[in-house]
């Protein structure tokens, strides 16, 4: 008779703890649903419709030319060669050659088989020059090119070609 008894109570125990869980997350669920208490949401006002304005269309004006004033010399090698050092040489009466201070540097980059110097028309008909190539800034001489004369106005481009060895 104890057993059964303990057994009722064990089984009411269980349904007043299941009956009490139900209850509370009923309450939960009222108190978290959506209901009339929210606060009141400001009515956005309508933005103004602001028609386009006509803007003047502008007339197109031609880009007055720029003048060139001066010429160029250019060297071409058979082909290109990284590293290669460029040297125009000027010589004198006595037939002496002597470097030019501000021509010389690697081969224009790029294009590695070419080198381009801008000359200023109070120097056009100058002559003669020759370019030498060397192999580097401090290397060896690869091969000096036939003379030649500055240009003589403006635009004008005095190509050199030179074969590598």
């Amino acid at each position: 008779m104890l057993h059964t008894r303990s057994r009722r109570i064990i089984v009411a125990f269980i349904i007043a703890l299941l009956l009490t869980v139900i209850v509370m997350v009923m309450g939960q669920a009222k108190s978290t649903s959506a209901g009339g208490g929210l606060p009141p949401r400001p009515t956005p006002s309508p933005t103004p419709v602001v028609p386009p304005t006509a803007t003047a269309v502008p007339t197109a004006t031609a880009v007055p030319a720029i003048p060139i004033n001066g010429a160029a010399i250019r060297l071409h090698t058979s082909e290109p060669l990284t590293g290669a050092w460029t040297v125009v040489e000027w010589q004198n009466e006595l037939g002496k050659w002597y470097e030019v201070p501000g021509w010389r540097g690697h081969l224009d980059e790029g294009n590695a088989d070419m080198k381009t110097w801008w000359v200023y028309p109070a120097n056009y008909g100058q002559g003669p020059f020759r370019w030498v190539v060397y192999a580097s800034e401090e290397g060896s001489k690869l091969v000096v090119s036939d003379p030649f004369e500055l240009p003589t106005r403006n635009r004008q481009l005095v190509s050199v070609e030179v074969e590598l060895p």
